[in-house]
């Protein structure tokens, strides 16, 4: 449970292991700024199971952003419409530290990697308005502002009907990129007829660590696995490393704050 994540990590860099921790590192920045700490000393590979960096779909997106596909980001959105979660530790506020930090730091940390720009401020509405015998949130809307003005727009909601992936996409002053079912279409646009170019990123069973029984790849988990490996054979730093974890519980975090406090909650605030 997300409860126990910082001490395993602690104990485990105590005794001089390299680190892949699932997600979230913390319920606290504090706990992660430990666990950040006790890295650095020890000089080990400290990794977090944010596996949606490397799942294939997003990857292509990401290059996409970085060679300018869509000229200069500016909004990016991500609408996840879902059957609820099971019961047990998932329904519990405490071994969680939230939904939000439970199950959106996915989508959280995919906007900080593709916003590429530090988190500034978060507007968040939610509640507990259908599943009513569980302690934490049903669903939430939020608002992430990043530095130089990006936005990105979280849309959840856990009483939907099941039925398809999430959809998350990106906007810039040439075109967007939208997402969905592990597709991708890519529209170059102003004002005149757009011009759009489509793909299917195929899911693979090389990337998966499980297929249940109606055949769906659970997408990205070998990639991250491989690359925890490389990177403690080249002694590199991973992509998904302690600091940029850090800052994802921190959005998540604030969302949380800002829910409960009805108001916007700075960043600076959550890292202080």
């Amino acid at each position: 449970t997300n409860d126990q994540h910082h001490e395993a990590a602690v104990t485990a860099l105590k005794l001089g292991r390299h680190v892949l921790c699932e997600k979230p590192l913390g319920l606290t920045v504090k706990q992660c700024d430990e666990v950040i700490a006790l890295q650095e000393v020890s000089g080990k590979v400290l990794q977090i199971g944010h596996e949606m960096r490397f799942q294939r779909l997003y990857q292509e997106m990401k290059g996409m952003i970085d060679r300018g596909a869509v000229g200069d980001l500016q909004l990016m959105w991500c609408r996840e419409f879902r059957g609820p979660m099971r019961m047990g530790w998932r329904a519990s506020e405490a071994l969680t530290g939230g939904t939000i930090l439970e199950k959106n730091i996915h989508h959280i940390d995919l906007f900080n990697w593709m916003m590429a720009r530090p988190p500034v401020r978060v507007s968040a509405h939610g509640g507990t308005n259908v599943l009513t015998d569980r302690e934490v949130l049903d669903n939430a809307q939020v608002l992430i502002e990043y530095e130089g003005g990006r936005r990105a727009t979280l849309e959840l909601c856990l009483f939907a009907p099941y039925g398809g992936d999430c959809e998350i996409g990106v906007a810039g002053n040439l075109g967007r990129i939208d997402t969905k079912n592990q597709a991708l279409s890519l529209v170059h646009h102003r004002f005149d007829l757009p011009d759009r170019t489509e793909m299917q990123i195929a899911d693979s069973k090389e990337d998966a660590n499980f297929v249940d029984s109606s055949g769906r790849i659970d997408r990205g988990i070998r990639p991250e696995l491989e690359h925890f490996f490389s990177c403690i054979r080249n002694h590199q730093m991973p992509l998904n490393d302690g600091p940029a974890s850090r800052m994802a519980v921190a959005v998540c975090l604030a969302a949380q704050e800002s829910i409960k406090r009805r108001e916007s909650v700075w960043i600076e605030e959550m890292l202080a």
